[in-house]
């Protein structure tokens, strides 16, 4: 299969590359770094601002994988990076769309990235792909970004839409923050300690991908793993597999808003979210249980 690839140079995105070349696919990438690109590597310069695409991007498409967005931490959330956070996700996925129809190279699936943070946040509520979208910013950037995938699907591709939960990898990410003070032996929980997290070891979720790229129906899919934990019990698993007993002071939302203005409430996520649907199709987690995981991230 011939794979295109848009925020391939993630975290996320340079897992699945690597998954999806140690599984045979032939893999392009579209990079906005116009010092990586390599035509002979398959490795393209695109920029959406200056209309640039690679004409010259004419291999046949089978999937196309849209990783593309700004980082939603990597800034405090004012209106411009508000507006950078979305247009990075939906105008990237229409201009895409709208330069493969001009090159005749629209492919068989669509696959697009989401987020969990499609839902609103009572941990009382199991979140289901068919229950509705959540009132905050980052709902808003996901229902956005799932409509233009609607668009995929009116020109005629099977659209699989992921939404993605917290994703543990080691030293990157989520991991990484929750981290910076181990070394003084604390470790916090944020918002609440019984707080509800959704999350998926980034294997899976490269497994997901790769699966969701074979459904013979478009879907919406929650990428979650099976078990949910509170941030008390998260904490407590991490000190088990390091071998370690940490200090867990709470920081409260409150004082995570006075730091951080609305961006503070990526730290006080409140969510159960099901896998049912994904579990429905066969697929089969290699770290289903936080143990599992952590177990994996921390031994390797």
């Amino acid at each position: 299969m011939n794979i295109l690839v848009t925020g391939g140079t993630g975290m996320l995105g340079k897992k699945l590359i690597s998954m999806l070349k140690e599984n045979g696919m032939d893999v392009m990438i579209l990079t906005t770094s116009q010092i990586k690109q390599n035509v002979k590597q398959k490795v393209f310069f695109w920029d959406i601002k200056r209309g640039i695409f690679p004409e010259n991007l004419t291999q046949p498409i089978d999937v196309v994988i849209h990783l593309a967005g700004a980082n939603v931490g990597a800034h405090r959330w004012n209106q411009r990076y508000k507006a950078e956070v979305l247009e990075s996700r939906t105008e990237t996925s229409r201009f895409l769309l709208k330069k493969l129809k001009e090159l005749k190279n629209l492919p068989k699936t669509y696959v697009t990235a989401s987020g969990t943070d499609y839902y609103d946040n009572p941990s009382s509520t199991l979140w289901r792909e068919s229950d509705g979208a959540g009132h905050h910013f980052l709902a808003h950037v996901c229902r956005a970004w799932e409509a233009v995938a609607e668009e995929w699907q009116k020109a005629g591709c099977l659209t699989q839409i992921v939404r993605t939960p917290v994703i543990l990898e080691k030293n990157e990410g989520f991991l990484k923050k929750m981290l910076m003070t181990e070394r003084i032996r604390v470790i916090p929980t944020t918002g609440h300690p019984s707080n509800r997290l959704s999350w998926i070891h980034i294997q899976d979720l490269c497994r997901i991908y790769l699966h969701l790229m074979n459904q013979p129906a478009s879907g919406v899919w929650n990428a979650v793993a099976p078990e949910h934990v509170s941030m008390k019990q998260l904490v407590e698993k991490i000190d088990f597999e390091r071998g370690i007993k940490s200090l867990h002071p709470n920081i409260p939302f409150f004082l995570l808003k006075a730091m951080l203005g609305e961006m503070g409430t990526l730290a006080c996520v409140n969510q159960i979210v099901s896998a049912e649907k994904l579990l429905g199709t066969g697929f089969r987690y290699h770290y289903p249980t936080l143990q599992t995981a952590l177990h994996d991230i921390f031994t390797h």
